[in-house]
């Protein structure tokens, strides 16, 4: 029997109550705005963002002292200025690892940005990208980041080393990684907040 979309409709709204057509409604809505390219960035981060939950410190055991290798990594601020990863470990840091293209990572960073506006003078934040300054500032000035303290580099030292972003590692100034999560997480916690301000006591 050939479809009767007339007839289909009539039954679907007869046999519907209003609550399940308005949760339909939003149903297709949301898949449409997943699906459209112009707007799957936003949405996805949207739901990764309501879901993220603060981060957790690694136990005892599994915290680790970084190597050589990354203490002499050498990252590109912005304005192309050089730094070695120790000269920023003067200071505890909060490293994460993004890129403009990715949900969860746009997702999480403002919680970061809440965060570095609490610990910016006391904490190196090294938001890190491979992509090109270029494009970082651009999605800095779009999003309202500038302030953030966004950094460039082609490679990652085995310390850092992912599969998956958003990636974020906190180490203190004795150069332990404290803190390694992959994925989105919520930053701006009393959480983070207590271990920063441990780290920053010792």
């Amino acid at each position: 029997m050939a479809f009767n979309p007339k007839q289909y409709f009539k039954n679907y709204f007869k046999k519907k109550s209003t609550f399940g057509i308005v949760t339909d409604i939003i149903f297709v809505v949301l898949v449409a705005l997943l699906v459209n390219p112009g707007t799957r960035t936003n949405v996805s981060s949207f739901f990764i963002k309501l879901t993220s939950l603060p981060p957790s410190t690694l136990d005892v055991d599994e915290q680790f002292t970084i190597n050589q290798e990354t203490k002499n990594w050498v990252l590109y601020d912005m304005e192309g200025n050089e730094f070695t990863f120790a000269e920023l470990n003067n200071k505890p840091v909060f490293l994460n690892l993004w890129a403009t293209w990715c949900p969860p990572c746009i997702a999480e960073m403002p919680s970061i940005k809440d965060l570095h506006g609490k610990y910016s003078d006391k904490v190196s934040f090294v938001i890190l990208s491979n992509e090109s300054p270029a494009t970082i500032k651009a999605f800095a000035e779009k999003k309202g980041y500038q302030d953030l303290d966004f950094y460039y580099s082609r490679n990652t030292p085995s310390d850092f080393i992912t599969q998956s972003i958003p990636a974020t590692f906190v180490i203190s100034t004795e150069g332990k990684v404290v803190v390694s999560k992959k994925g989105a997480a919520r930053w701006n916690s009393s959480k983070m907040n207590n271990l920063l301000d441990g780290l920053l006591q010792n």
